[in-house]
């Protein structure tokens, strides 16, 4: 945080208009990791003045949308986000790397599998760069998750290891949770889930840890061995009362209707 402050600071000093949109970036994907979403729209409205067609100041504004549950709003910055790999020359770009990330994020939101395909052609630019390829592999791995693709999920598990320190938004443990998950191996993905609320406590990231307790939740429902139903009903209590306080729309259905199904 203090750092991203300080980028700030320098960067309204300097009057450089591509180091202030960075800069107003950093703030707001750390108040995007904190659930504070009135700074987010605050430094995402300042970034987007700046540079309306910034590939990474449109997709944390969609993903702000996605997350409150206003996904025609969230749908508009996303159809620009496309609009701009669209444009722009196929390649490790950010431009594809932005698309091959995001759609898979808002699709796990929505549970909707749109713009799929377009994903995957960006993600494949974008694995010839090493600075781009961590992005595009959590890409390819949430869109194995999302069509519960045992064997893609094993391949790109296996290619997530490559990058043990990749955080963008999604923490990686939790992606290797559910890529556990959908190979079947319930075991690995409860270590990899452990991990991942370990990580989000320490962080302060609200949002991902109410993901990773209601995704947690599902695993152990579906391993269902001692004392793990009953685990289920915490973690998805705590995840409710998250995305209660901090209004994530659509992770407070998905929470509810799992509750339902235990009988909570």
């Amino acid at each position: 945080r203090s750092h991203a402050r300080a980028m700030l600071t320098l960067s309204e000093r300097l009057g450089n208009r591509q180091r202030l949109a960075q800069a107003l970036n950093r703030n707001t994907n750390l108040s995007l990791n904190e659930g504070d979403w009135k700074a987010a729209r605050d430094f995402s409205d300042r970034a987007l003045a700046v540079s309306a067609l910034n590939p990474s100041s449109l997709i944390q504004r969609a993903l702000l949308e996605y997350e409150l549950g206003d996904f025609s709003q969230g749908e508009v910055y996303l159809d620009r986000v496309l609009e701009v790999k669209r444009l722009s020359s196929p390649g490790p770009t950010q431009e594809y790397a932005s698309a091959a990330f995001v759609v898979p994020l808002i699709a796990r939101i929505t549970g909707m599998e749109r713009w799929f395909e377009v994903a995957e052609e960006a993600a494949e630019a974008v694995l010839s760069s090493l600075a781009a390829r961590p992005v595009a592999a959590m890409g390819l791995a949430m869109m194995a998750v999302q069509r519960g693709d045992a064997d893609r999920a094993g391949e790109h598990y296996t290619a997530l290891q490559l990058h043990p320190e990749v955080f963008v938004v999604v923490a990686l443990d939790r992606v290797r949770g559910l890529l556990s998950q959908t190979m079947g191996n319930l075991d690995q993905a409860a270590a990899h889930f452990e991990d991942a609320l370990a990580f989000c406590r320490n962080a302060g990231y609200r949002p991902e840890l109410a993901w990773t307790c209601c995704d947690y939740a599902d695993a152990l429902r579906e391993r269902n061995g001692e004392g793990d139903l009953a685990r289920a009903v915490s973690l998805l209590d705590e995840s409710l009362t998250i995305s209660r306080e901090l209004g994530m729309r659509p992770l407070m259905e998905r929470v509810l209707s799992r509750r339902e199904i235990l009988g909570a």
